[in-house]
């Protein structure tokens, strides 16, 4: 299992001074949590879709763009 390094405010007080998105002491204080839970089950997420047996495994909805498929978008 991968390790996580938590997500502090100080890290994304870091981050968004990076993106250029300051975010006030209070904000910073709710993102932080929210993002850490985030980070580690997505993180999870993707260690498990990695394994070998879900390879194959494809979304169930596909995005296509109109127009994009030969035959469509013509009269």
């Amino acid at each position: 299992m991968s390790s996580h390094t938590p997500v502090t405010p100080e890290l994304v007080a870091q981050l968004g001074h990076y993106a250029a998105l300051p975010l006030s002491k209070e904000r910073l204080a709710v993102v932080a949590p929210l993002l850490d839970a985030w980070l580690k089950d997505a993180n999870q997420l993707s260690e498990k879709m990695s394994a070998t047996e879900y390879q194959a495994l494809v979304p169930a909805t596909v995005f296509a763009h109109p127009g994009n498929h030969e035959g469509e978008g013509t009269v």
